[in-house]
């Protein structure tokens, strides 16, 4: 969420029609904050007592005719909020990824296969495009068409870093949403063909090196838990649990 806003700083045509909800108690305290950017989920931030916001929210949401496709946040909050609006709405949906959000604050340097790891060039863009495509469809069931200039927009703005062996990119990771203290590896990604050679391990070690090196406090990143093998590799470079995410998503009528 932070990072949604934060980028709305930087570029406030970044998404469009951006929605920001915060619910607060008799005494100004903040119960529960809801950011949505269409067509995505709506994210839950916890306040003081969520439980308290959550009906305000969901009336809000209600009386304003505001559809949301599904809605992701903390394990208890999500839940909540689906049974809450499932009861009022009559929708019934489905149960999405269960992630967990690590974080970083100590490398523990593994193994370093062969190669070595360097910022995405231009020529990298086709390569990087295909191999999002590839990650969205098998980490997040997406199958929509990447815009067309997203390629060379995180190259052009040196976002993107690649794990090389003889010449030949075989991972890639990405830095994204980066915030005063803290910023977010993502898009961790290896092709089939060159898996099990500990390539992304690797990739991901040397680029939160690179990123507490200039400066940030601590590393951030999101794990999907139905995938055991990634959630161990990350521990053992040193990320650590901080809370576990579920999201919803909504039959739409």
């Amino acid at each position: 969420m932070l990072g949604i806003c934060e980028r709305l700083v930087q570029d406030p045509a970044a998404y469009d029609n951006p929605l920001f909800i915060s619910v607060r108690g008799h005494s100004g305290e903040l119960l529960l904050a809801a950011v949505m950017t269409p067509p995505h989920n709506l994210i839950l931030a916890e306040g003081v007592d969520f439980g308290l916001g959550l009906p305000s929210l969901i009336e809000h949401l209600r009386e304003n005719k505001i559809g949301i496709p599904g809605v992701i946040g903390s394990v208890d909050c999500a839940e909540a909020f689906y049974e809450h609006w499932k009861s009022v709405t009559g929708l019934e949906g489905e149960v999405g990824m269960y992630q967990r959000i690590y974080e970083l604050r100590q490398v523990n340097l593994p193994k370093i296969p062969p190669g070595h790891s360097r910022v995405a060039w231009p020529e990298d863009a086709q390569r990087i495009a295909g191999w999002i495509q590839a990650f969205e469809n098998e980490a997040l069931g997406k199958e929509e068409p990447l815009k067309p200039d997203w390629a060379e927009r995180v190259i052009h703005e040196g976002k993107m870093f690649l794990w090389v062996d003889e010449g030949q990119p075989v991972a890639m990771a990405m830095k994204t949403r980066p915030l005063k203290h803290s910023i977010t590896v993502s898009a961790v990604y290896t092709p089939p063909e060159h898996r099990q050679r500990g390539y992304a391990t690797a990739l991901v070690a040397r680029l939160s090196q690179h990123l507490l090196d200039m400066g940030y406090e601590f590393i951030n990143l999101f794990t999907d838990l139905e995938n055991p093998t990634s959630n161990s590799i990350y521990q053992k470079i040193g990320y650590r649990p901080v809370i576990d995410f579920r999201s919803y998503r909504f039959k739409q009528n």
